[in-house]
């Protein structure tokens, strides 16, 4: 039976750091081992005895999940890093990426001793999954009432918002399970440790159980009295109950276009059902506020983007704006033989008035502090300065960190109306971004054709209308989560071959199941082709 999702041990100890962190990040280093029964906590069953402590521990339920969005926990660079690496955003010498993101590309280090792209994650959302149920199963099972308790609310005034929360953070739990992994446990909020079946089903079944409890959560919510959830929950924010039901609308739109891995199956998803679901979706960002004294709530993703040292941008991020035929001559040349491109475009967000000025999003850095001893085909000349925050420049520790945004769904709006057949709606949702970029609008078959044509693709064509939809998207949206460059990637057929399309279940899991090892990339099985 696995240790990591049901049991008490390991996780009590994160419910009962939460209660004496309020505030804080719950946590347990996902190093940390899991077979170690902590003495010194109390009792699971005595800590959801409380209102406040059932609230506590959502709260570290949602940091979990966050660390695992945005990367702000222990060890906090991974998935992150990792997936905008591997999603060609973001390019880095770093020792702990270039393992995965190397070229050729390699398979995961799937072992127990190492493999923390896909270790982390798996049990960090495990751990959020497991608080959030036992909090859900104390009100529902054992009748906890939250809040004031009168003949107006006699079950608890905050009692359904608690629930509603619990069974969201169940939801995005078993989402990013689907989006992230080949396979995964399917659990709910009525699971019972003592009776579940430890059977791994397919991404497909995750997701759609994580849609399902979605969808149920929804429900729960309409039914309740209206509530809001606090801005000391996800910091610094408060969300009505209609705005949280739209939030959960927009991860559901998210499960169904990102969970495609492959571009068939990204194809054959129901866009109709899409535009259905983004009306009810996001009206402002979903975001939370970045605090230097509050755990867990920066983004290490935010960090990694603006990197100067040993991380930069990839120049297959910006690279197809380049109008110069740099980054054509840089992908015909041989691995060992490329050095960093400089680009010349019209997209000022590139560059500004000439090419060695700042655009309003990348900046080029002339000189080149990454190391070469990993290939130097892995620098680059810029960097996201989009979201720094002078003097200090520090806004993975301070600021608003937008986690989903309107306008990724907005983009979504577009890539379901291409595929409708709907070119011209789709065109006039990209043209804003392309207007205010010194770009020329599309129509329905793309950029104006020429030398001065953005997007061009690898071989030095101009793109067409989805290849500007793509690049618009791409640019827009770097950074708000790493899981959108890979999973667009990957449902694009833009993964680079070798790449894994999602994780294997980790060494140290398969080992408590007493199933076999395997991993993916590298070329082998559930590698990009």
């Amino acid at each position: 039976m696995s240790t990591s999702l049901f049991t008490r041990r390991g996780r009590l100890r994160t419910v009962a750091l939460g209660l004496a962190a309020a505030g804080s990040v719950l946590g347990v280093a996902g190093c940390q081992s899991l077979d170690v029964t902590n003495q010194n906590t109390p009792d699971i069953d005595g800590i959801f005895t409380s209102g406040a402590n059932l609230e506590a521990a959502l709260l570290g339920s949602w940091r979990a999940f966050w660390g695992v969005a945005q990367g702000a926990r222990t060890n906090g660079v991974y998935p992150v890093k990792q997936l905008s690496v591997l999603g060609n955003e973001m390019t880095t010498a770093d020792l702990d990426t270039y393992i995965i993101s190397q070229e050729p590309r390699v398979a995961i280090d799937n072992r127990d001793q190492g493999g923390w792209t896909n270790r982390k994650p798996w049990y960090d959302l495990l751990e959020s999954m497991a608080s959030a149920r036992e909090a859900y199963q104390a009100i529902e099972n054992k009748g906890l009432k939250i809040g004031t308790v009168n003949a107006q609310y006699p079950n608890g005034q905050d009692t359904p918002r608690a629930k509603v929360f619990a069974k969201f953070l169940i939801g995005v739990d078993n989402l990013y399970l689907g989006l992230l992994f080949d396979q995964a446990f399917v659990s709910d909020e009525k699971t019972n440790p003592a009776t579940f079946t430890y059977e791994l089903k397919p991404y497909n079944e995750v997701l759609a159980n994580a849609e399902r409890i979605l969808r149920e959560a929804i429900a729960e919510a309409r039914a309740a009295e209206n509530f809001t959830i606090p801005s000391t929950w996800i910091n610094g924010q408060t969300y009505t109950r209609d705005e949280f039901i739209r939030i959960m609308y927009s991860y559901i739109v998210r499960g169904r276009v990102y969970g495609a891995r492959t571009p068939a199956e990204r194809a054959a998803v129901n866009w109709n059902g899409v535009l259905t679901l983004l009306d009810s979706g996001i009206t402002r960002n979903f975001a939370q506020q970045a605090d230097l004294l509050i755990g867990a709530t920066a983004s290490s993703y935010y960090q990694y983007s603006y990197l100067q040292t040993n991380g930069r941008t990839h120049n297959r991020l910006i690279g197809p704006a380049d109008t110069s035929g740099a980054y054509q001559a840089w992908l015909a040349q041989p691995l060992g033989s490329r050095t960093a491109p400089r680009f010349v475009t019209p997209d000022r967000r590139i560059h500004g008035a000439t090419p060695t000025t700042a655009g309003r999003y990348f900046g080029l850095l002339t000189t080149q502090t990454m190391t070469a001893i990993r290939g130097t085909y892995m620098h680059s000349q810029y960097r996201n300065i989009r979201y720094l925050l002078p003097p200090s420049n520090n806004y993975h520790q301070v600021g608003l960190i937008t986690t989903m945004s309107t306008q990724e769904m907005m983009f979504i709006r577009a890539e379901a109306l291409y595929r409708l057949n709907r070119r011209a709606e789709a065109a006039a949702l990209i043209n804003p971004t392309r207007l205010a970029s010194n770009l020329p609008a599309v129509d329905v078959n793309g950029p104006p054709p020429g030398r001065a044509c953005v997007p061009k693709r690898d071989d030095g064509s101009c793109g067409d209308l989805f290849d500007a939809i793509q690049y618009e998207k791409r640019i827009e949206l770097f950074p708000t989560e790493a899981i959108i460059a890979f999973a667009d990637a990957r449902g694009w057929g833009k993964l680079l071959p070798g790449t894994p399309m999602h994780f294997p279940v980790h060494g140290r899991e398969l080992e408590t199941l007493g199933l076999p090892y395997y991993t993916i990339g590298g070329g082998g099985p559930g590698s990009a082709p």
